[in-house]
């Protein structure tokens, strides 16, 4: 078989261009630092390096979640820590109220240090987070979630979500709760009320938190909410208190009793304060409830000191309201201690949480390192044979180039 020099030259010059993209190749994955440049070297292996990839991109969102998620918790949790202090010093002012020794003076003390207990923890309800977000105000981050109305009373008006954050696979964690559902939602210790304005008021009248003054009078009209009319009875100075059926809606009258703004009107063993204008039908209801605000407790409190005196029916009036206050504290107490229990505990999830995600983490790149990484001691030593091979095989095609019949005559 006779082989031409051109065919010389070709082979030797497609096996030297040959040479030459190995060489390239392995100077390109050493750069790289990587054995698969494009999927198509390894459409198997790069298959599972997406995969891979995608797992530890979630590993790193969940890391995130679960840096805010902590950040949240303990944010709250200092809140409630603060609230827990607070509670502890209301106790030894509640304990104090009921000292025997103590006159009128003294008692109106340790209602001035209630109400600045009362606004303390409101504030300490109305706390923002690093981002200026009010922790305990549900979704409705953006305002502050306690407000006071005109006439004292301290109420909720975030709404009752609670937001969650996925911290691993299937797993959600509640990193903000609502106010209500942490400071207004707490046991009673006996049946009560809650002060609420009519959603039709047109005046300016606005109504306080009130008190029981006397349980068992009005043990005997609940579950029915107690509603204030100012419908003029008996002029325009006069309200109508009417006791309403709460599966009904039924009135039934009451009382009818003259008016006068910022006095005492008692109806059915309780008693509130409406201050302002009201105008003329306009209504507002004392409406039974089975929970009593930890605010409204101290609120309660205060005003019982403020308005008893020492006569046998104002001793015996603190007395049961000093009672009472005690055994609502307790209730608050428990539900807040309870409150920040389950905070710790959401917060050692989020510990667990973030440890296997750092496992996951750590596992997912040291198998993404041994299908993509490259071996460089392996690649360097191939690189060097492939450049010896160049080399030769360069070597080799310039002397065969040289070989000319012309030699041999």
């Amino acid at each position: 078989m006779r082989i031409a020099s051109s065919q010389l030259y070709d082979s030797g010059l497609k096996g030297i261009q040959d040479l030459q993209s190995s060489v390239a190749r392995t100077q390109a994955e050493i750069t790289a630092g990587k054995r698969q440049l494009t999927p198509a070297d390894d459409p198997a292996a790069a298959t599972l390096i997406e995969r891979i990839q995608q797992e530890g991109a979630r590993s790193d969102q969940y890391l995130r979640n679960i840096d805010v998620a902590e950040r949240d918790l303990r944010q709250q949790e200092a809140q409630m820590s603060a609230v827990e202090d607070s509670m502890f010093r209301l106790r030894e002012l509640f304990v104090a109220a009921g000292n025997a020794a103590y006159g009128s003076a003294e008692r109106k003390s340790i209602a001035l240090e209630l109400d600045a207990k009362a606004a303390e923890l409101q504030g300490l309800f109305n706390a923002q987070g690093a981002n200026g977000e009010f922790i305990f105000g549900g979704y409705q981050g953006s305002s502050a979630p306690f407000a006071t109305r005109p006439g004292g009373a301290v109420e909720y008006r975030g709404d009752t979500g609670q937001r969650y954050l996925q911290i691993s696979t299937g797993v959600d964690i509640a990193v903000r709760d609502n106010g209500q559902a942490l400071f207004d939602g707490m046991p009673a210790a006996n049946q009560t009320f809650i002060t609420r304005l009519g959603s039709s008021n047109t005046g300016t009248g606005n109504i306080d938190t009130g008190r029981i003054v006397d349980q068992a009078a009005y043990d005997a009209v609940y579950p029915d909410d107690i509603v204030l009319s100012f419908d003029a009875p008996l002029g325009p100075d006069s309200v109508s208190a009417y006791r309403r059926d709460r599966s009904t809606g039924l009135l039934t009258l009451v009382s009818t009793q003259a008016f006068a703004a910022g006095s005492p009107i008692r109806v059915a063993g309780a008693e509130v304060r409406v201050i302002g204008e009201p105008a003329l039908g306009d209504e507002f209801v004392l409406q039974a409830s089975n929970q009593q605000p930890l605010i409204t407790t101290i609120q309660r409190m205060s005003a019982a000191l403020n308005a008893t005196d020492d006569s046998t029916q104002g001793k015996t009036e603190r007395a049961a309201a000093i009672a009472e206050g005690l055994a609502n504290l307790t209730e608050a107490e428990s539900h807040v201690f309870s409150g920040r229990a389950d905070l710790g505990s959401r917060l050692n999830l989020v510990d667990a949480a973030r440890g296997e995600q750092q496992q996951n983490k750590l596992i997912n790149e040291e198998l993404l390192s041994k299908i993509q990484d490259l071996d460089y001691n392996e690649a360097i030593s191939r690189l060097s044979f492939q450049t010896f091979v160049l080399e030769a095989a360069q070597k080799s095609l310039a002397k065969i180039s040289g070989i000319s019949l012309f030699d041999y005559l």
